[in-house]
């Protein structure tokens, strides 16, 4: 009876801890603007505030949230406009002050990057450790190094 009742607590912890939801908070510089020739260009910059995991639910909530947080964003406005979303770190939190060019060799941390061309979203990656592992557009299992 001793052991049903310590398997039962774990197991309601462990629902518990994984129906935590995560948030997007934004990321210091939260947006850089720049042209490129005649082109406006924007990139957002978000961190995640709690439990993110690596499956296909969580990018389907990722989706959702990004689309949330950009909704006021008129992104037809620019040729290009992305979204770098990074794990919450030491270094990539509330208290990040280092600006764009900080976040350079940060690609271990990057959670995502989405890019829309003149309003269309035409990448969603969804990186770990540097890597691409998954292709929101296209649902699809991916294995390659991502690039900024």
């Amino acid at each position: 009876m001793k052991n049903l009742i310590i398997l039962l607590t774990l197991f309601v912890a462990c629902i518990q801890n994984k129906s935590e939801d995560f948030q997007l908070v934004a990321l210091s510089p939260v947006t850089y603007e720049f042209k490129a020739g005649e082109n406006k260009n924007r990139i957002d910059y978000f961190y995640v505030e709690g439990n993110f995991s690596y499956d296909v639910d969580e990018y389907e909530k990722l989706k959702k949230k990004i689309d949330d947080k950009t909704a006021e964003t008129d992104i037809k406005n620019y040729q290009l406009y992305s979204v770098y979303i990074y794990k919450k770190t030491d270094v990539l939190n509330q208290q990040y002050k280092a600006g764009r060019e900080g976040l350079d060799g940060h690609n271990q941390d990057l959670i995502a990057y989405i890019r829309y061309d003149k309003g269309n979203r035409d990448i969603f990656y969804i990186t770990e450790r540097g890597n691409v592992v998954y292709d929101v557009l296209s649902n699809k299992e991916e294995d390659f190094e991502f690039e900024q």
